[in-house]
């Protein structure tokens, strides 16, 4: 699968984060990512979740930052805005996925979950997008296509998911939705 080249120019988009959509085209087609406002409280490092959607399925995460030498993670999450979530927060994935049992797959899934958000000189941000900030000119996670290959069903809630091929590239930020994706039907 190869990709498409990223854009010699910067994203001159202005946009909320939780209205932005970024894109990778890919030879079998676009991948997506973008962001929804949580109805409950996720995380201290964003009130926003991710969403990657790929040829197969739609992915979604809440953020996590480090601290010290700072770095972004995604922590698989259930779909928020399904029906069966309404109300409540979505289960965390990872923790069902191993259950009470120490895997060392464990910490390699949890490496490949590393995201990172850049604006548009290409200089890394060190925290992950809030709603009513302003959207980084580019978002990525150039590894989570080997959890994605080898163990998709850690990131999904469905326990049949197959292998997600996607390549490692930068997500352009190239629409501006009118309103919040939580408004406006995935």
């Amino acid at each position: 699968m190869s990709v498409a080249s990223a854009s010699a120019h910067s994203p001159q988009l202005e946009c909320p984060a939780e209205q932005a959509v970024y894109r990778l085209q890919t030879d079998d087609g676009p991948l997506e990512i973008g962001f929804i406002p949580a109805t409950t409280f996720i995380s201290a490092a964003s009130d926003l979740y991710l969403y990657l959607t790929t040829m197969q399925r739609t992915y979604w995460f809440s953020f996590s930052v480090s601290n010290g030498y700072s770095g972004m993670t995604l922590h698989p999450v259930s779909d928020p805005v399904a029906a069966s979530a309404e109300g409540t927060s979505p289960r965390e994935l990872l923790q069902e996925y191993f259950g009470k049992v120490e895997d060392p797959v464990e910490n390699e899934i949890w490496s490949s979950l590393r995201f990172y958000a850049l604006d548009t000189e290409m200089n890394f941000l060190f925290e992950p997008p809030l709603s009513g900030e302003l959207a980084p000119a580019y978002v990525m996670a150039p590894e989570i296509g080997l959890t994605l290959w080898y163990q998709p069903q850690a990131l999904t809630e469905d326990a049949t998911a197959e292998r997600d091929s996607i390549p490692r590239g930068i997500f352009s930020l190239i629409e501006c939705l009118p309103e919040p994706r939580d408004k406006v039907k995935l």
